[in-house]
């Protein structure tokens, strides 16, 4: 520990007892008035609370202040408050109401209101706001001249015949300091009302605004050796209304409900336009260099949904229920297309089909369940889902542009666009036998079919079947065990179905392919699964506890294939906790996690070369996890001393990710690439005093340190890879102390 993190401590321990002493008198006085000014018991009784204080950070750390706000070094308030009416349970009020708030003083604040007026309504309004601090770091030689247009410094240089990074000559006295962050303000507001004994409306209205400054990448040139890439700050500016309106009916033995569902997505920035960085490349058209082109894409465009909605259940034969519900949905996009390109000298001899997409898609959804117990020791559960995905989107050939650095292509070389579609059926049934001793038994089968368009795979399907035992008999501990075994089956694989369907029929040969024939995507091929999952507790002595839980999933894949071949994910976790006195209490686990991956691939340039094996090459992943905890709490310990309320406590988290990445190949000499590493350490320490019956004090201070590595950012320069131009941001690291302290006042 430093010498100035040993100097906060101090001073924090030290006003911890310094305030506590000058607050007890003046609380035995509040507590007199208190007595003195005692409420009619027929009155309505409110019960409030305000805290305020101070957050202390001891130095600056963007990516600290991810979620929380806290990110400079230096003083934040702390304000949180509850104001809370509730009736006095024999004055025949039915109003009760709670107004909350918490970090009003960061810019991860949260306001609550709820309103409950027993058997007529409910209300409630959530506000809150998250921010999203990515990077703080990066460099970018981009200025935004207007709103989505970013131009290069006036002073951009580019060497004569250069079509790469190395030849932006002046490059660094271009940069600028770039941060990259977004904040998100959400309003939901709930309103349910008691129409009748029977009908209710509940309505549900949400408010999302999300701003700031995300990273896209961005390209000139379109295939082989002429892409050239930047990294471009890309503007956040969305806005997310939903609303839902359901009436429902409940009686003794049925319910249903019906209602609206929608949801209206608007962006108020359509697209982002850059300069060209780079000198021209040979295969680009002539007017495609600095400082004359531009590059353009389009941002997410505006849309909606609209959704209609019921439900239903109703119980029979006594020990038995039926549910479903259905839906049905029509998503809707139609802004404007873009031009081809945004650059006027490039050859555009076919204008872009359709004005609009008039993108429509729609959707329809149906969920049946039974529920059914068979017998005294016998219980049933069967589902069905159905999910449907029907897209309208009008196809339309597009003779494109190549990343706005080549004339349009010939007509007969245009691209269709492809809607996908689909439709899924689920289904599964689960039997559950008690035995004697609180053991139960469970075993069911699970059965899906996915039908596509457009895709590589038309139908397949996937079988499942399942086991499980519980024992909760023993006195001094428990055990669960569940065991799954699923098969998915593909009817074949066409590797070139999405290139045949995206061109002019008879453009492209029934052999001909994008795709090597061999690869698979994981998604789409014959897939074994194992899951395993097991957990045990025992409570040997009620002051002692322990636990253990593990899970394995293994996914198998036909290793003739390229692809991903295999992955496995290990779990287990060893918890307990110890509690030697009622006001003493020692926690603590550990969970060590492991993802394992292979996967292959070939290298080519030619039809020959993709036909020989010896250009294959594999790359294992393997990521492992090591969380620590221990929490250790004293409630109420300071009775002799005449503290009252005294409460200590500390907590320690230690959690450290390695991530391993080892390529092999026949035809070429690799080595592993340098371990991903992340290494996080968070240790508090916390007291709290009662001051008086109304009031209290809490201290608290936390070290938080992350150590990571990177080598995809560590040492990596905006220039690093010759033909994309990074934004040089290093790998999140921090070591701090965060101080807290707190006055809370209840009245």
């Amino acid at each position: 520990m430093n010498i100035k993190s040993k100097t906060i401590l101090s001073i924090t321990v030290s006003s911890l007892f310094a305030l506590s002493a000058s607050s007890w008198a003046q609380d035995e006085k509040e507590a007199d008035d208190a007595a003195a000014k005692k409420k009619d018991d027929t009155l309505p009784l409110i019960y409030n609370e305000a805290t305020v204080g101070a957050y202390y950070l001891d130095q600056d750390s963007y990516r600290y202040g991810k979620y929380s706000g806290l990110k400079d070094e230096g003083w934040y308030a702390l304000v949180d408050f509850r104001l809370e009416k509730r009736p006095v349970w024999n004055s025949g009020d039915t109003v009760r109401w709670r107004l909350q708030g918490w970090r009003l003083g960061l810019e991860s604040r949260r306001l609550v209101f709820d309103y409950n007026e027993q058997g007529k309504q409910k209300v409630r309004f959530d506000y809150r706001q998250i921010p999203n601090n990515r990077f703080s770091d990066g460099l970018i030689p981009y200025r935004e001249e207007d709103k989505g247009l970013w131009n290069l410094a006036p002073s951009w240089e580019v060497r004569p015949g250069s079509s790469n990074t190395q030849g932006f000559t002046n490059l660094e006295a271009s940069l600028v300091n770039l941060k990259v962050d977004t904040n998100r303000r959400r309003m939901d507001l709930d309103y349910d009302r008691k129409l009748s004994s029977h009908w209710s409306l509940d309505v549900d209205l949400k408010n999302e605004v999300k701003t700031g400054t995300r990273t896209l990448g961005s390209i000139f040139g379109y295939t082989g050796g002429n892409p050239r890439g930047v990294i471009l700050p890309a503007p956040v500016d969305w806005t997310t209304n939903t609303a839902e309106a359901m009436f429902r009916y409940t009686s003794g033995t049925a319910q249903f409900g019906f209602g609206v569902y929608t949801s209206f997505f608007s962006n108020d920035e359509k697209s982002l336009t850059f300069q060209n960085a780079y000198g021209r490349q040979s295969q680009w058209a002539d007017s495609v260099e600095y400082p004359g082109a531009q590059g353009r894409f389009a941002l997410e465009p505006d849309n909606s949904y609209i959704q209609f909605k019921a439900y239903g259940g109703i119980s029979f034969a006594q020990s038995s229920q039926l549910t479903a519900d259905i839906s049905h949905g029509t998503m809707k996009q139609n802004d404007t297309l873009f031009p081809y390109s945004v650059n006027p000298n490039l050859i555009v001899d076919e204008p872009v089909p359709l004005q609009s997409l008039d993108a429509k898609v729609k959707t329809t959804m149906l969920n049946i369940r039974l529920t059914s117990q068979l017998a005294r020791t016998l219980g049933l559960r069967v589902n069905y889902r159905y999910n449907d995905r029907n897209n309208n989107t009008p196809r339309e050939v597009y003779p494109y542009i190549g990343a706005d650095s080549q004339d349009q292509r010939p007509y007969i070389e245009g691209r269709i666009n492809l809607p996908y579609s689909y439709t899924r059926n689920d289904g599964d049934a689960v039997v559950t036998w008690r035995l004697p001793n609180a053991i139960r038994l469970k075993a069911g089968l699970e059965y899906n079919e996915i039908d596509r368009d457009y895709q590589e795979v038309a139908h397949s399907s996937e079988f499942a079947w399942l086991a499980g035992i519980s024992l909760r008999g023993w006195s001094m501990g428990s055990l669960n065990f569940d065991y799954r075994n699923s098969n998915r089956d593909i009817s074949r694989y066409n590797s070139n179905v999405p290139l045949v369907a995206s061109h002019i029929p008879g453009v492209i040969g029934p052999d001909e392919w994008e795709n090597h024939p061999l690869l698979r995507k994981y998604f789409l091929t014959d897939r074994d699964r194992d899951e395993y999952r097991l957990r045990a507790d025992l409570v040997p002595v009620p002051e002692l506890n322990f636990g253990f839980s593990m899970s394995y999933a293994k996914d198998s894949y036909d290793d003739q294939y390229l692809g991903l071949n295999q992955a496995k994910v290990k779990s287990w976790t060893i918890d307990g906790g110890w509690n030697p006195q009622e006001n003493i209490s020692l926690s603590g686990f550990y969970t060590h996690e492991k993802y394992d991956s292979a996967q292959s691939g070939r290298t080519f340039n030619n039809i020959g070369a993709s036909e020989n094996p010896n250009n294959d090459w594999w790359v294992n992943y393997k990521d492992n996890v090591n969380t620590w905890n221990v929490a250790l709490t004293f409630s109420d310990i300071g009775d002799e001393m005449g503290w009252k309320g005294f409460n200590l406590g500390a907590d320690y988290t230690y959690s450290n990710t390695n991530s391993n990445i080892d390529v092999t190949a026949f035809s070429a000499n690799t080595a592993p690439l340098p371990d991903l590493v992340a290494r996080m350490h968070s240790m508090s320490f916390w007291a709290s005093l009662q001051t008086g019956n109304r009031s209290s004090i809490r201290l608290s201070a936390e070290l938080s340190k992350l150590d990571s590595q990177d080598w995809g950012l560590d040492n990596v320069v905006p220039d690093t890879l010759t033909n994309v131009l990074l934004l040089g941001e290093s790998a999140a690291n921090y070591d701090l102390w965060l101080i807290t302290g707190s006055w809370t006042y209840r009245f």
